[in-house]
C-alpha cells in the first residue's frame, strides 16, 4: 500500500469502532475498517471527564452511546491555533482602527474579544459537554489502549448529536456496511 492510499477526509465512526479498526500492516497510523483505509476519524460524544488540564494541552474521555475512548488535545497543534505573532499583529490593527474612528470598529471589536478569548482560554469546553473531535488514533504503549489525538475539538449540542446519530445510521447501513 502507498502511503496516500488512504481517505484523507476524516472518516465519521461511532466510538467503538476505534477498537475494531485494524491497524496496517504497512503504516501504524493507518487504519481499516469496512474495506476503507483512513488515517483521520471524526467522532462525536458527551464529555464525561476531563484530567490532565495543563492550559494547552488535556486528557479527557468522551462517550456516545457505543462506548467511551481517552482523547489528547494540544492547542497548539489544533488548526485554530494562532500565534503571538498574529495576535500582536490583530491587536495592532484593532487599535488603528480604533484611532482612526473606523465605522467597522463594533464588528473589528468583537471579532478582536473573541480572538484572544481563545488564546486566553484553548479548552473551552467541559465535563457534560456535547463535543465533535476530529484527530488520528494512536495505541497508548505503555497502557496498551487506543486512544484519540485531537486536533480540533468543537462544541455542539444534543440537537447536533441527534443529527449526527442519523447521520452514521445512513452512513453504515448505505455505505460502509455495503461495501
Amino acid at each position: 500500500m502507498k502511503m496516500d492510499n488512504f481517505q484523507t477526509n476524516p472518516l465519521k465512526l461511532y466510538i467503538q469502532d476505534i477498537f475494531r479498526a485494524k491497524r496496517t500492516e504497512q503504516n501504524k497510523y493507518i487504519y481499516e475498517l469496512f474495506h476503507l483505509t483512513f488515517k483521520n476519524i471524526m467522532i462525536h460524544g458527551v464529555v464525561t471527564s476531563i484530567y490532565n488540564n495543563y492550559g494547552t494541552t488535556t486528557n479527557f474521555e468522551l462517550s456516545d452511546a457505543t462506548g467511551s475512548v481517552q482523547v489528547y488535545f494540544d492547542t497548539t497543534k489544533s488548526r485554530k491555533s494562532m500565534s503571538d505573532t498574529v495576535v500582536k499583529d490583530l491587536s495592532h490593527s484593532f487599535t488603528i482602527a480604533h484611532i482612526s474612528g473606523d465605522e467597522r470598529l463594533p464588528i473589528i471589536r468583537t471579532l478582536h474579544k473573541s480572538i484572544l478569548s481563545t488564546k486566553q482560554d484553548p479548552i473551552k469546553f467541559k465535563d457534560g459537554e456535547y463535543v465533535s473531535v476530529i484527530g488520528d488514533i494512536f495505541v497508548d504503549e505503555i497502557k496498551n489502549t487506543r486512544m484519540v489525538s485531537a486536533y480540533e475539538v468543537n462544541i455542539t449540542s444534543v440537537q447536533s448529536e441527534i443529527i449526527w446519530l442519523e447521520e452514521l445510521k445512513y452512513l453504515y447501513e448505505k455505505y460502509y456496511i455495503k461495501r
